[in-house]
Parts: structure tokens; C-alpha cells; sequence
């Protein structure tokens, strides 16, 4: 079933809808609802959006697949416990495994390009354009389902023998991966033109910054 959703999320990505359910955020609530655990879907699907905010996947470069990442990253990290040491694992993971998933969404693009070469040598009838947009659909989801499946066996297998040894606690854990994130909102910061329009998100983030420093 976790497989399936992620297989859902790759189509989602850029193929068919693109109804933004593949964004990190709402595919961690809803792979953390189907865990057992919205939650800790949310914790780390929310924190997992902020590294992706500056990713639009347009064009013909490679960019990170993050629906199925999510999925895996939000599940095992139910699956394994929930707890500081396997959220942090499990993470670390789904950003690992979205780089993973544009380098398959590159070769299913070749495969893609495979398909419509059999088209055109058939005189591109419509019938024949119809299934092979059909095959690259499907071609797409399978992807997605193969990428969601072996990210969750290798992280059941690798996430609770790290998770062990971590030493932070849940908040610290969030500060470390939440500095992290600032750097990829420090790309998106660039795009909002000079200070004048800046000086705003800058007092908004540096009172969010004081504040969260004042509750830990």
C-alpha cells in the first residue's frame, strides 16, 4: 500500500495532475497517517519542504523526486520508532533517496524518448501515440513504486542500528536539521529582490530565530 502511494506521488510530480500532493508536506501527513503516526509524518515531511522550496522540477534538468523520498523518510521513520535518533535516520534518508529518485526520473525520460522513437517509425498513428503515452504513464508509476519499495527495505534495514547511537534529543534535532534548512531558504531569500522588499522576511525570520532559541 506505501509502495502504491508512492508510485501515486511520481505521477503526481510532473506526469499526471500535478495537484502539488507529491510536495513533501502533504505527502509526510499522508504517509504518516497510513504509518499510523500523522504526526511525526508532518515533522518530517514539513521539514523535508524547506530543503525542497527552492526545487521547481521544470525543463530538462535533474531535480529531486521528492513524493516517493517523502513517503520513505515519513514511514520507516514510524515504522522504526519515532524517536529523536530514527526521525534524524529516517530523514537524512529521504533527502538521500529524493537525489536517488530525479536520477531515475533521467532514465525514465530515456525511456520515454525509446518509446515515441517505436511511435514514429510506426508513422505516429493516433492509436499508437495513445499507448505510448499509456506505456510512459505507466512506465512512471512503476518507478515510483520500485523507488518507494527499495528506499523502505534498505531503511528498516539500516535506520534502527544507526538511530541507537544518536545523541540529541527531539528538540536539538530539529534545530540541527532546521540550520540546515536555512541555507536552502537562503536561495529562495535571494529571489525577492533587494533589501527594501527583503527587510521584511529578514525581522520575520530573525525574531522567529530568537524565539525559537528562547523555548528551547
Amino acid at each position: 500500500m506505501v509502495s502504491v502511494l508512492g508510485g501515486v506521488l511520481a505521477l503526481d510530480a510532473t506526469a499526471v495532475g500535478q495537484f502539488m500532493v507529491s510536495r513533501p508536506l502533504v505527502a509526510g501527513v499522508i504517509a504518516g497517517s497510513l504509518a499510523g503516526d500523522a504526526a511525526t509524518g508532518l515533522l518530517v515531511g514539513s521539514t523535508l519542504e524547506l530543503y525542497h522550496l527552492a526545487g521547481v522540477p521544470a525543463g530538462g534538468g535533474r531535480f529531486p523526486d521528492t513524493g516517493p523520498a517523502t513517503v520513505v523518510a515519513a514511514t520507516v521513520a514510524v515504522w522504526t520508532g519515532a524517536t529523536p535518533g530514527a526521525i534524524a535516520i529516517a530523514w537524512s534518508l529521504g533527502l538521500l533517496w529524493s537525489q536517488v529518485g530525479g536520477w531515475t526520473v533521467n532514465l525514465q525520460r530515456r525511456l520515454n524518448g525509446l518509446i515515441l522513437g517505436r511511435v514514429a517509425g510506426e508513422a505516429g498513428s493516433p492509436a499508437a501515440l495513445e499507448v505510448a503515452h499509456a506505456l510512459a504513464i505507466l512506465s512512471d508509476f512503476a518507478r515510483g513504486v520500485l523507488l518507494t519499495a527499495v528506499g523502505l527495505l534498505i531503511g528498516i534495514t539500516v535506520v534502527p542500528g544507526l538511530a541507537s547511537s544518536w545523541p540529541l534529543d527531539l528538540a536539538w534535532t530539529a534545530v540541527l536539521i532546521l540550520a540546515g534548512a536555512s541555507v536552502s531558504l537562503g536561495i529562495l531569500y535571494k529571489g525577492f529582490g533587494g533589501w527594501p522588499e527583503q527587510r521584511a522576511l529578514f525581522v520575520a525570520g530573525l525574531v522567529a530565530g530568537l524565539v525559537g532559541a528562547y523555548l528551547l
